[in-house]
This record gives C-alpha cells, structure tokens and sequence, in this order.
C-alpha cells in the first residue's frame, strides 16, 4: 500500500504506471528494514557509551571523540519530516538528538524516551520554535521577533556552554572556540592541560539546580556525581570537570558546533558598504588536528560571525583585544587574602573506622567562617597552629573538595614562601612543581589543617592523601578580581539600510554586539560561592541581548508606542538602556526571591490560581528564563501589579499556570502509567538516511510510523494559546521529491544492465525509452 498523493506523485514522475503495485525494487538509492535495524543497534550502542562517558574515567576530549562516531557523516545526513516538511540544513535546521531518535528510538533503554521528551521540553524561541508542533504544549512562540545570527563564544566552560545550548533554543547558529587540548610526553605526563581538567566544585545554587535536571542532568550523570548535586540541598555542589560535561552532551546534542583546538586572537569590524551592517572578522588560529578536522589551513585563519562573546575566563582574550567597547576594567582587591585548594582522596569504611571517624562514615559538608564557628577554628589554631578565616568542605562522588582560607603570614610562619598565583597560573604552576618542595610543605600544611578540622585524609595513600596532580593542592591569590563597567556593547544600523538609497552613514561608529559572561565579566570572591550564580544571569542577559537586537516591537508595546512608527534609534535606545539595566541588577544580585529558592512563593499568583484549578495539581519547580522580568526582582515587581488586576478576570490564565494545564493533558496521554514514569514518545518520522529512503509499508506510511497525532486535549476548563495542531501533514512537495529519486534510482539500474548486457560499446538509444515505457 503507498499513499495516495505517494501514487499520484510517481505517476506524474512517470515512476509507475496505472493498474502496476508500484512498489519500487530495492536499490542503492533505498534502505532496507534490516538494514536499518542494524545500524540502530550500532548506533545505540555508541551512543550509550556517549552518555556513560563522565569524569573521572573520561573527560570531554573523549566525550567529543565518541559524539563523532555517534553524528558521523551518514548521521547529520538523515532527513526527517517535520511540519514544515522535510528538514534541511539550511531553511529547514532540526536539532541532532531529533536525528538520532528518528534512527535509534528507544534503543532498547526505557529511560531514553523520557531523555527525548525532556530535550522536547527544553523552550524554544525564534525560528526553533515550529509552529504547531506537540513539544509546545499549545503555548506560543515568545519571541517570534529573534533574527537569526552567527554567534562564537569563546570559551568552552560551563558559562560559555550553558551561553551555546540557550542560544541553540533561540535558533542561532553558534559555534564555540576552545583552544586548551590536553596534551602528553611520551611518558604520560601532562605539558599542558584540558579544557575539562578542573575538578574544584562551585557552591550549586537551587535555580542552577532546576536548570541541570531540565538538562537531563540526573540522567547524564552517574549516580554518585548526581547525589552531591540533587539529593543536598543545603550544601549543593558539582565539579566543574562534571559540569562541563553534562552541558557538553546536551550542547553537542542541540547542534552547537563545538571547535576544540581553536584559539581565538583577534576581531576587527567590518562593515557591508552596501547596508553598513557591521560584523566581526575574528583572527582564530588551529592546531593541526582541529586544522585538518575542519579543512582550515594550520595556525591564522580569519572567520567572521555577527556576534562575539567571551566567555574565557577572568583573563579573557576578548576582553583584552576589545577593551575599547567595555571601559576601564577594574582589578578589585578584597584583602591579603590567600587560598588553598586542595582535592584529598576517598577513604573507605574500614580505614575511616582506623582514622577514629564512628560507624566509618564522612562529616557532611561544611561551609564555615571564623566569625560564627569560633570553636571550630579554635580547635583548629590549637591541633595545627594555624590560622584560618574560611573553610569549605564538600563531598564528591570520587574524591571530597576543600578550600582553606589562611593568612598570608600563616603560611611564612610555617616555611612556605607565601608567594601566590592566580588561579590558571596556579594551575599551571601546580602541574610543573608537582615535585617540588614548596608544594610539598603546602600539602603537609593543609594536611595538618583538615586533619584538626576532623576532614578525612590519610596520608598513607597514594599522594600523601592528595588526588593526582595538577589537581591535588595548590595556593593562589583568592583577592584579586576583574570588573568590567559594561557587560554587552552594539551600535547598529536600521536593518534595511541603503547607502545608493540613504546615503552615506552619519552616524556612531557602528559595532556588532560583543559580550562579556562568567568570570571574564565578573570575577567572584571564591569562597561566597557565587559564580554560578552570576554566570547564570549572564548567560540569561546575553542571550537577551541578542534574541531582542530586532525586536523593535518589544519596546515599543512596553512604552505604549505604536512599532510602526517607534524609529528602530528610538528601539537601539531603549535595549541598550535595558541591557545596562540587566548588568546592574546581575552585578549586585538582584535576582527574586523565588528565583533565589527554585520555587514559586505559595501565595504568589501561580501556585494560588494553579491550585484552585487543580486541587492536587503537581507544583512546577521555577526555571531560570531569558526574560528578566521574570528573573530580576524590580522588573518582577513592575508585573506585580498588573498581574493582580488580570487574576481578578477569571478568564485570565497565569502563562505558567496554563503550561502546567497542558502539560499535564500530555502526560496523562502519554503516560504508561510505570513506577519510574515510562511514557510513550513519538518523535519525527524517518524519511531518508544519507540519501537512502525507506520502504514503504502497509498501515503506516513509513517503517517507522506515520506523521504525528495532533497534541492532547486540554485538561478540563483549561485556556489554550490559539495554536494550530498538524497531526497527519504529508507535504505535497517532500512526496514529488521522493518520487524523483526514485525514478532517477531506477533509471541507474536500468541503464546499468543494459550496459553490462551489450555485446559491444555502441550507442543504446532504446534504454531510454525503456525506462519510458
């Protein structure tokens, strides 16, 4: 059986004839059913071994070894229907993950539809959002204004991943530069270190917390690096080498090209003479793995982009190079503060007992300071003659993580140097004097500490107790820190601008956005725990930033303006205005109380309205956004108020009240109605892979299914967004197109027989006309 419009399109291709079955012989041109069978179980295979890749066995160099035979060139050639038709690269872009579904399914894995569904709920914006489809819940697109544009980030951190993945959702094209490959001596020993060789671990805030679990966080990770992350709630805290690779997988998975062995030099402006639009020519140099990966020539290169952004660190390439657009940088000093990290080894039950700790088991996490925990630090100065103003403890899956703060003069008195570094020099210095006698005295120094604090280390393990170098102990200057006075410059023309038509530009020096995010933005006083907590607003307001650049229609409705005559100077106006106002409030963490707590306040109007429509309705935990009116507590109260006088209309629905509603219509379709949540996931139908269709079967359309169903009903008294549903679309064009290749298959094979069968080269004019008839 084919579909009709299949039938009709192939006769009209002249592929089959009235009254003949039509079903096309197998050639190269298609794929067979076991054929593709095979390569799911290939395929799944891999990619498990993708998702269990996690430090400390891997790191992300292996991680992005394994996604290439995962995406290997047959894979990113897939093609899959959408609602709009067949996907495409160009006008048509699906995400990775879509593809991989669309071959593996389930993989033989009851978690994995769950995994698809939790990328499926991952908020779109801008031309990633398709109108229609069910992964919407009937909500509406909340920016349709985005303008697709080019976008590097330089930096392959946490920030400048969690920066990549949000831009992905908003429909950019982003491409990440990494430059830090490790590297080896023929004896194994590190000369220069990875991009994910950190393994300190920032505090975890319950916002950052709620991000990671809608990042499939608690899937992606073991179960011993999830525990210290989601089950602590006071003391929550992740490793940065755990961090990057979890948002790693899911950049990878949503389309971010990431380059390791990069390096970004430099950027100039250029400018289009035509329309004066300005982008940026960014001298990046590669090594020669990443040179022959991507058809670059060694070392300089020049690539332009329309937008930057640096998110490499506190001494930030970016920044330096384009210091002019951000103002003076400021190198704040705190105080003659000194701090020691230092990573000790697990011990287990047995020697814990032998070390004097009841039942063998580990203290809980500590976060204590001088001022409040006296006794703690008294016992402390008396066991170990040692005076510290701070220390932190936390408990890793694979080894526990401490940061002591001692004066400088504390160290002297115990024979080090008291010469510090900051913290890459640190870094750097740790790796190439793993031997030396300085570090030896500061790991004795910190052992002496962490044994009086009652934090177990035993010096009769490998190391003295420490982890491997570079990471085992190291001191660096905690009080010196970087401030910029600007987080986000851009000076942009009218799109549309006609120099033949306008004239010459009269106006500023025109520059395309460039940006600053995490630590290269703002470098956070360590021991208060919060560069994640900054980082993650930064990466809100620079996605923010970038997604309104057009969106003139925006401010104009806020200032109660009509947008078609609101001039786009009066627009350019009023975003940087609110860009400057979004650096100020991440600056001095102005953020919501229920963004602060991950949760919506019990007598807010969410969970109010939520429960008078549901009774026992599941409460939504609160995710961070791009918006910063729902994140920044001014702008939130600039809503407060409206929102009270529409709760009083009683056809008004709170948008995350009616998200809620719907998704709860979904699951309850979805649902299998397991112990561990099984659902029933549908994803986007199969059409070809790298050129290959599939057979055609009876009931079905495809191999693997036919088109999507339309999106559940509502749940009962539930207000929908006006959203159209496309359950059941076959594109007309898709259908002529697969007719085409199958008849240009077809005539291949003819024409290749009648070759193969002629006594003699000499002309055949009667195998097209064959094909014909």
């Amino acid at each position: 059986w084919h579909h009709p419009r299949v039938v009709r399109a192939e006769r009209s291709a002249g592929l089959q004839q009235p009254g003949t079955s039509g079903r096309a012989p197998l050639t190269a041109a298609m794929i067979s059913v076991a054929q593709l069978e095979d390569l799911a179980e290939d395929k799944a295979k891999t990619f498990t071994k993708f998702l269990l890749t996690q430090p400390p066995a891997a790191n992300g160099e292996d991680l992005l070894t394994i996604w290439e035979e995962v995406y290997d060139e047959e894979m990113q050639k897939v093609k899959i229907q959408t609602l709009n038709g067949p996907c495409d690269d160009e006008t048509n872009r699906v995400f990775p993950y879509e593809k991989l579904q669309a071959v593996m399914k389930d993989g033989g894995n009851w978690k994995w539809p769950r995994m698809w569904q939790r990328f499926d709920e991952i908020e779109r914006r801008g031309s990633a959002y398709r109108k229609g489809e069910k992964l919407h819940f009937n909500m509406p697109n909340k920016n349709p204004n985005i303008v697709e544009q080019r976008v590097l980030i330089v930096g392959g951190g946490p920030i400048g991943l969690r920066t990549a993945i949000e831009m992905a959702m908003a429909g950019h094209r982003v491409v990440i530069f990494e430059k830090r490959r490790e590297l080896k001596d023929a004896s194994g020993e590190l000369t220069q270190l990875g991009f994910t060789n950190r393994i300190n671990r920032p505090h975890m805030w319950p916002f950052v917390r709620n991000d990671l679990a809608k990042l499939n966080g608690k899937d992606f990770m073991s179960r011993e690096a999830s525990y210290p992350v989601f089950t602590e709630p006071d003391t929550s805290s992740i490793g940065i080498d755990e961090l990057q690779c979890l948002l790693l997988k899911n950049a990878l998975l949503l389309g971010v090209d990431f380059r390791l062995g990069v390096g970004y030099d430099n950027a100039t402006i250029r400018t289009d003479p035509k329309n004066m639009m300005p982008t940026w020519e960014v001298e990046c140099s590669y090594d020669d793995r990443s040179a022959a990966k991507y058809g670059k020539g060694k070392g300089k290169n020049v690539e332009v982009f329309d937008c930057l952004i640096g998110c490499d660190g506190p001494r930030s390439t970016v920044r330096d190079t384009q210091s002019k657009h951000f103002g003076n940088i400021e190198k704040r000093k705190f105080m003659d503060c000194v701090g020691i990290v230092a990573n000790v080894r697990k011990v287990n039950r047995k020697r814990l007992k032998e070390l004097g700790f009841e039942f063998g088991q580990e203290p809980g996490d500590m976060n204590r300071t001088k001022m409040v925990f006296k006794d703690f630090f008294k016992q402390i100065t008396d066991k170990a003659d040692a005076d510290i103003e701070n220390l932190i403890y936390y408990k890793a899956s694979h080894h526990n993580y401490t940061i002591l703060v001692p004066k400088r003069a504390d160290l002297i008195k115990h024979g080090l140097s008291g010469k510090v570094y900051h913290f890459a020099a640190g870094r750097d210095k740790a790796a190439d004097d793993a031997r030396s006698e300085e570090k030896n005295k500061l790991k004795k120094y910190c052992r002496s500490v962490l044994q009086a604090a009652s934090i177990p280390i035993d010096e009769q393990a490998e190391n003295g107790g420490f982890v491997d170098a570079p990471n085992d102990c190291m001191a660096f200057d905690f009080a010196e820190c970087w401030n910029t006075k600007k987080s986000i410059v851009f000076n942009l023309p009218p799109p549309g601008y006609d120099v033949e038509v306008d004239g010459p530009w009269m106006g500023r020096n025109l520059i395309p956005l460039v940006a600053l995010a995490g630590d290269a933005l703002l470098e956070p006083f360590w021991p208060m725990g919060l560069g994640l907590k900054r980082g993650w607003q930064a990466v809100m307001d620079t996605c923010y930033a970038v997604d309104n650049l057009y969106n003139r229609e925006k401010y104009a409705t806020r200032m109660g303006k009509d947008p078609a005559t609101f001039s786009w100077e009066d627009h350019y106006e009023a975003h940087q205005a609110q860009v400057s106002q979004n650096f100020e409030f991440c600056n001095r963490l102005k953020i919501s109380d229920e963004l602060a707590k991950g949760e919506y306040d019990p007598k807010g109007v969410v969970l109010m309205q939520l429960l008078k429509k549901v009774k026992d309705a599941e409460r939504p935990v609160f995710e961070v956004e791009v918006d910063p009116w729902t994140r920044y507590e001014p702008l939130m109260k600039e809503l407060g108020d409206s929102w009270k006088t529409m709760s009083k209309d009683d056809a008004w629905v709170h948008s995350r009240v009616q998200k809620s509603l719907n998704m709860a219509a979904f699951y309850a379709e979805v649902g299998k109605g397991g112990k561990n949540g099984e659902i029933t996931y549908e994803g986007k139908p199969l059409l070809s892979i790298n050129g290959k269709v599939l057979p055609v079967f009876k009931g079905t359309g495809s191999v693997l299914g036919a088109a999507s169903k339309p999106a559940p009903a509502p749940a009962p008294g539930a207000k929908l967004a006006a959203v159209p549903q496309g359950g059941g679309y076959v594109n007309p064009l898709e259908m002529q197109q697969l007719a085409k290749e199958r008849q240009q298959a077809m005539a291949a094979m003819v024409q290749a027989r009648a070759q193969a069968s002629a006594p003699a080269p000499a002309p055949a004019p009667e195998a097209p006309s064959s094909v014909a008839r």
